[in-house]
């Protein structure tokens, strides 16, 4: 499933802006207006990027808690956390077709290559959960 069946079927709105917004993207946590929430992407970017961009934001409201509800003390845990879950959904989504197109090599598909493909930070957490991430698509542990 690509990431707009994704956005559709979990009735996340995209909103497409321009350079001027200054990000690459960001969501909008479940409101009124959006009841399921919606995805920020800038339009100047290329369709590889749109769609991990895209795949975090989503991952943000599927996974992810609004820090609008966390407490002012643990606002910066809570960030993290979203952060992972978001990374998290990112990754789940990307490690398969990455590990195919290495040819299902452990040399080439490592998860600081994955992680430096999608252009996130290699943090031991990340590079933690690409591990598990890789490992699931190399045992054929999807769906």
């Amino acid at each position: 499933m690509n990431w707009k069946e994704i956005a559709e079927e979990a009735g996340i709105e995209i909103i497409w802006v321009g350079k001027e917004y200054g990000h690459e993207g960001s969501y909008i946590p479940k409101c009124s207006l959006y009841p399921n929430g919606a995805i920020i992407l800038c339009v100047l970017l290329d369709d590889e990027e749109i769609e991990f961009v895209a795949l975090h934001e989503i991952g943000h409201l599927v996974t992810g808690k609004s820090l609008a509800k966390v407490n002012a003390l643990l606002k910066h845990i809570e960030h993290c956390k979203n952060e992972a879950c978001a990374n998290r959904f990112l990754l789940h989504n990307v490690a398969p077709r990455f590990v195919d197109e290495n040819e299902r090599n452990l040399q080439w598909a490592t998860p600081d290559r994955l992680c430096e493909f999608l252009g996130i930070r290699s943090t031991f957490e990340n590079i933690q959960i690409a591990q598990e991430e890789i490992d699931l698509a190399l045992w054929g542990e999807y769906d």
